[in-house]
């Protein structure tokens, strides 16, 4: 062989050599890329939102998740800004009411959110799946006595959280607190809390065209003033809510919409004259509504999170948009008769 072939040879192997390095690189690069897709649960290379399920990217990761207790007594509505939350939580609390869990994006800008209301076991656990920040006033004997065991900022109004919030003097107290998006930044900056886990998202999916036409249906809490019924509109492609026979309002005017109304049946009991108790770790059934039409299954506690399972498995799915998560003891109290 002479020393002009040799010399030729080297560097066909060192070409050799420098094209399987790139390819090594682009498929280490590839594989990557799908972890992070596997993590985020991406569709076809899409990022999504975790709360909300909109497309992003991976600037939008860039916020931390706050979940406030609003109130939602007859002489309190329209509440002020469950317009912006991503999804708001609907439970019972004691003299047989409803109160609210909104989960909001710290990138959001609201002027004033509220009333804010004061905490409950079963609201912490919801709120702890998010992290990120709990705001509230006060809270029954069995929440405040075991509130710094959860993983979230805890940010009370009474004590040093008063900063984070304000009392408007023309409305009755407790009614009467509110909190914004500027205090909540303050509280964040000031208490370093971290961004969002990016595994913390559900099956959002592309909205799909479908043979199911999307129920109405109702929701029976024990007073009558807090009946809910969901009525779906197909102008809107979302559910729309009344409350007590009438529309629920934003503080805007319009009537509340949501893309997503998920019924979890959850266990509950009183642990005393007034507060209850929800077994919000375990499992049982859930109903999911929105423009894919009406899906059952299981919802299921898994790596501190509440995932939501069909008879095969198989996680339900979510259209972008927001969300309602009702709480109820009985799947009776699910029902899809109406008066006329």
């Amino acid at each position: 062989m002479t020393h002009k072939v040799k010399i030729y040879l080297g560097i066909a192997a060192i070409i050799v050599a420098v094209i399987l390095l790139l390819i090594g690189s682009l498929g280490s690069s590839k594989n990557s890329s799908e972890i992070i897709e596997g993590e985020l649960k991406t569709e076809e290379g899409v990022l999504r939102h975790p709360l909300n399920g909109t497309v992003i990217t991976e600037d939008d990761f860039d916020f931390f998740p706050i979940a406030i207790a609003i109130d939602n007594a007859y002489t309190v509505r329209p509440q002020s800004g469950l317009k912006q939350a991503d999804i708001i939580y609907e439970a019972l609390v004691e003299s047989n009411i409803t109160r609210l869990l909104a989960i909001f994006d710290s990138e959001d800008s609201i002027n004033e959110i509220g009333p804010v209301r004061s905490a409950r076991n079963y609201f912490m656990d919801w709120a702890e799946e998010y992290g990120g920040l709990y705001m509230h006033v006060g809270g029954s004997p069995q929440a405040l006595a075991i509130i710094n065991d959860y993983n979230f900022t805890n940010v009370d109004q009474i004590g040093a959280g008063e900063i984070y919030f304000w009392r408007d003097s023309d409305l009755p107290m407790p009614h009467n607190v509110f909190t914004s998006s500027a205090n909540w930044l303050r509280a964040g900056e000031l208490k370093e809390v971290a961004d969002i886990n990016r595994q913390l998202i559900w099956n959002f999916v592309k909205p799909a065209e479908t043979d199911q036409t999307p129920p109405d249906f109702g929701l029976d809490f024990k007073d009558s003033g807090y009946r809910v019924e969901w009525q779906y509109s197909q102008a809107l492609d979302a559910y729309k809510r009344c409350q007590g026979e009438e529309k629920f309002l934003y503080n805007t005017g319009e009537q509340v919409t949501a893309e997503n109304v998920i019924v979890q049946v959850v266990e509950s009991e009183l642990i005393d004259s007034e507060h209850r108790q929800m077994e919000t770790k375990e499992n049982g059934p859930v109903f999911i509504f929105n423009s894919l039409g009406r899906q059952e299954g299981q919802w299921k506690f898994i790596d501190g999170r509440t995932r939501f399972f069909d008879a095969d498995n198989q996680e339900l799915k979510l259209v972008p948009g927001q969300t309602w998560v009702e709480i109820i003891d009985d799947v009776d109290k699910l029902t899809f008769e109406f008066k006329e």
